[in-house]
């Protein structure tokens, strides 16, 4: 039998959890575990490079869409071939989650985790000038992403409220800019007010911002927001609910491979990244879900 590695982020929103309580409720399930508890994302590679063989660990994350990108890119950048992943919510978000309706209950978690099976699911690298990073979610460059940046600033006394309020702080002075994309069979050059690069459905809460998205064809939903600033709050009302793809100013479009390449903000999986100029390639199948 496996162990499972679980990586606990006791700075995710939800549920409070001591080393002791998820040692008893993995013991209860009889699940060999070790458990780390941390509020340090650094911690998360080192952690990782005491159990790099992935035919003796799965690697579990508690938290939100945060701490299962930092597993994901510690198992990667370790070079851990097609590990057994799993992810259990308690975050501000858990969007990733949200696509597969994963209990949040701990228990109904972990029964559901034990007695699933694999699925082989695809995760992307970004490439900036300064930085390299693997997410598996929602990637956004842009408004979206200026307003993350923004939130992460702000003090932790709002830190529960911090995206709304940047998002409607942003969206007072935001307006389209210029951007500049392309694919292997596609070209951007115009003005726009955002553009999401989805691997999975939602983000920012529960917005189904890509509802058509699959996250194991080897490719990203590319949609381009070619609006203004007015048009764009009503687009983003509609895709909490995933209606803004029939509007004719919703760009749509597939790739496995995406040059950013004007100076925009990057977001990705809930955290800021970097500034473009940037490359996104997908890793297809490059790691098991257990969901």
């Amino acid at each position: 039998m496996k162990t499972y590695i679980v990586i606990y982020n006791k700075n995710s929103r939800g549920k409070k959890y001591s080393k002791k309580d998820l040692d008893i409720i993995f013991s209860a399930h009889e699940l060999n575990s070790k458990i780390f508890v941390t509020n340090e994302i650094e911690d998360v590679g080192k952690i990782i490079q005491k159990f790099k063989d992935p035919n003796k660990y799965i690697y579990c994350a508690i938290g939100g869409d945060g701490t299962l990108n930092s597993l994901i890119n510690a198992l990667l950048k370790n070079n851990i071939d097609n590990p057994e992943v799993a992810c259990i919510a308690s975050g501000s978000g858990s969007d990733f989650l949200r696509t597969f309706a994963m209990p949040t209950d701990i228990n109904q978690a972990i029964i559901r985790i034990k007695n699933n099976q694999n699925y082989d699911v695809d995760t992307s690298l970004i490439e900036s000038k300064s930085n390299s990073r693997y997410f598996i979610n929602v990637l956004n460059y842009g408004f979206l992403a200026e307003t993350v940046n923004l939130s992460e600033k702000l003090p932790n006394i709002v830190k529960r409220f911090r995206y709304p309020i940047s998002f409607w702080l942003k969206l007072l002075s935001g307006k389209e800019t210029l951007f500049k994309l392309s694919t292997n069979s596609y070209e951007f050059d115009s003005n726009a007010f955002n553009v999401s690069i989805c691997n999975g459905q939602f983000f920012g809460g529960g917005w189904n911002i890509s509802p058509k998205s699959s996250l194991q064809d080897g490719l990203l939903n590319i949609q381009i927001f070619k609006v203004t600033k007015i048009k764009a709050m009503k687009l983003f009302f509609l895709a909490k609910k995933g209606l803004h793809l029939t509007d004719p100013d919703v760009i749509v479009k597939k790739a496995d491979k995406i040059l950013l390449k004007s100076e925009q903000p990057i977001e990705i999986d809930g955290d800021f990244f970097d500034y473009g100029p940037a490359e996104i390639s997908v890793k297809k199948h490059s790691i098991q879900l257990k969901i």
